[in-house]
C-alpha cells in the first residue's frame, strides 16, 4: 500500500512539474513579439523556397514586359527559375481544369483577369487560400485581398483620339459626349459583344446610364474591331478620329504619335488581374515568394511604367508624366463576373 501511495505522489509531482512547465513556455511564446514569429515563419518559407528552386506561372497577359525582368529578379534575389506559359484567359483556364481532372499538377500559380479567376474559383475550384505575404499591408483599399485572389495590377480603359482630326475644345469630356451626333460613324471600337476591352467597357457603361445610352450609342454605327494594336495606328493615321476602349499601356508604343488618352469625367473602366495559388502546386513556397515579390515596389513600378495601374500605396518614380497623371484617374467600375454572359448577351441584342 505505501508503495502505491508514494508513486501516486511522484506522478501527481510530475503532473504538476509538466503543467508549469507548459505555462512557462506559453508564456514565453506569447512575449515574443507577434512580428519577430511572421518573420520568423517567413524565413522558413523562403529556405523552403529556395530548395524548391522553380515555380510555373500559367499567365493570360501574353507579352507582359514586367515578365522577362521577374524571371531575372527571382533567380537573381532568391535562386528560383521562373517558367511562365502564355495564353488567352478562356485557354489558360481550360489547360489548368483539364490538368486538375487529370491528376496533372504541372503549375503554381494562376495569373488573369479577376473575371476568370472569380469563376474558376466559383466552378472549377482549383485554388488553395495563399496564406500570410509580408507585402499584404501594401494594397490599396479599393483592391481586396480575399485570401484566394491577390490583385497585383489593373488594366485602365479610357478614349483614344487622334489630335489632328479632334480639337481640344471638340474631345468628350464625357462617356455620354460619344452619343453626339458630330460622332456618328467616326468611332472605332473593339467589339463589345466578345469578352476583352469592348465587353468590359460595355458593362461598366450599362451600369452607370443604362440600356438607353447604348441604345442611342448603337445609332453612332460604332465600327467594331478586335485587331487592338491595329486599331490604334488607324487613329494614328486618321482613318477615325475616336477609338473606344483604349488601354493605358498602349501609351508607351504611341509616344509621338499624333494621338491622346482621354479619361471622361465619370472615370475608368478597368479589370483587374489576380493571382491565385493552385492546389497541389508542387512549388508552394517558391509560389509565395512569387506572389509577395509582384506586391513589391520594383515589381509594382515596373506596371506603372507599362501603363499598368499598381495595387500598392507605393509611390513611384521615373513614370511617363502622362501615364502617371492618367493613373490617379477615378476608378469607373468593373464587370460583374455573375453577370458577365448575360452583359454579352445584351450586347449582342443592341449592337447587332
Amino acid at each position: 500500500m505505501s508503495s502505491s501511495n508514494d508513486e501516486t505522489k511522484r506522478a501527481s509531482i510530475i503532473t504538476r512539474r509538466a503543467a508549469m512547465l507548459g505555462l512557462a513556455a506559453g508564456s514565453a511564446m506569447l512575449s515574443v513579439p507577434g512580428n519577430a514569429r511572421a518573420d520568423d515563419d517567413w524565413n522558413n518559407v523562403l529556405a523552403a523556397a529556395r530548395k524548391e528552386g522553380r515555380v510555373v506561372i500559367y499567365s493570360a497577359f501574353v507579352g507582359l514586359a514586367a515578365h522577362q525582368d521577374l524571371k531575372k529578379d527571382m533567380a537573381a534575389n532568391f535562386g528560383i527559375t521562373v517558367d511562365i506559359l502564355e495564353a488567352r484567359a478562356s485557354e489558360v483556364r481550360e489547360r489548368i481544369r483539364v490538368e486538375h481532372t487529370a491528376g496533372r499538377y504541372a503549375a503554381d500559380v494562376s495569373e488573369n483577369g479577376r473575371t476568370t479567376t472569380t469563376l474558376q474559383i466559383k466552378e472549377d475550384k482549383v485554388f488553395d487560400p495563399f496564406g500570410p505575404l509580408p507585402a499584404l499591408g501594401n494594397l490599396k483599399p479599393e483592391f481586396k485581398n480575399d485570401g484566394m485572389r491577390l490583385p497585383v495590377f489593373a488594366i485602365i480603359y479610357g478614349i483614344l483620339a487622334n489630335t489632328q482630326l479632334v480639337k481640344p475644345a471638340d474631345e468628350p469630356k464625357s462617356w455620354m459626349d460619344l452619343t453626339d451626333p458630330r460622332w456618328k460613324g467616326k468611332i472605332l471600337s473593339d467589339d463589345f459583344r466578345a469578352l476583352g476591352g469592348g465587353g468590359v467597357l460595355f458593362s461598366v457603361l450599362e451600369d452607370h446610364f443604362g440600356q438607353d445610352f447604348h441604345k442611342k450609342l448603337a445609332q453612332q454605327n460604332l465600327v467594331f474591331s478586335r485587331e487592338i494594336p491595329a486599331n490604334e495606328r488607324r487613329i494614328a493615321r486618321g482613318e477615325y478620329p475616336l477609338y473606344i476602349p483604349d488601354s493605358l499601356t498602349a501609351a508607351p508604343s504611341l509616344k509621338g504619335l499624333p494621338v491622346k488618352f482621354i479619361a471622361p469625367k465619370e472615370g475608368l473602366p478597368y479589370i483587374g488581374y489576380d493571382l491565385a495559388l493552385l492546389k497541389n502546386a508542387p512549388h508552394p513556397n517558391a509560389a509565395r515568394v512569387l506572389m509577395n515579390y509582384y506586391l513589391g515596389k520594383q515589381m509594382q513600378q515596373a506596371f506603372a511604367g507599362l501603363g499598368l495601374l499598381p495595387v500598392t500605396t507605393e509611390t513611384f518614380s521615373d513614370i511617363d508624366p502622362a501615364i502617371a497623371e492618367m493613373q490617379k484617374s477615378k476608378l469607373l467600375g468593373t464587370t460583374d463576373p455573375t453577370r458577365m454572359n448575360q452583359m454579352l448577351d445584351l450586347a449582342k441584342q443592341i449592337y447587332h
